[in-house]
């Protein structure tokens, strides 16, 4: 059962900043070498391989710019809740 727990607390507060992570080192790539467009006004076309990714590359645009205010509450309870259990468990093994 712990080690459910933990994975599922692992799971929630690393999860969220390796999404943000992801999402802002790929507008980065996008938008430098690629010349791609990206802000929170709107899609723009964005020519990759061939391929249009304009709307995609929005939504990871917005993500990258407004992640830490949208993950950043998931990641601190669910930290904080994880440092919690830890204490208790590590008290409770004590006894």
């Amino acid at each position: 059962m712990h080690r459910w727990i933990t994975r599922l607390f692992m799971l929630t507060t690393f999860g969220p900043v390796l999404a943000w992570v992801m999402c802002a080192g790929t507008v980065l790539w996008l938008s430098g070498p690629h010349g791609c467009r990206i802000d929170e006004a709107g899609a723009y076309p964005c020519v990759v391989l061939g391929r249009d990714i304009g709307e995609p590359a929005a939504m990871m645009g917005v993500l990258a710019a407004w992640g830490p205010l949208i993950f950043g509450p998931v990641v601190l309870v669910s930290g904080g809740a994880w440092g919690l259990y830890a204490l208790i468990r590590r008290l409770r093994q004590r006894r």
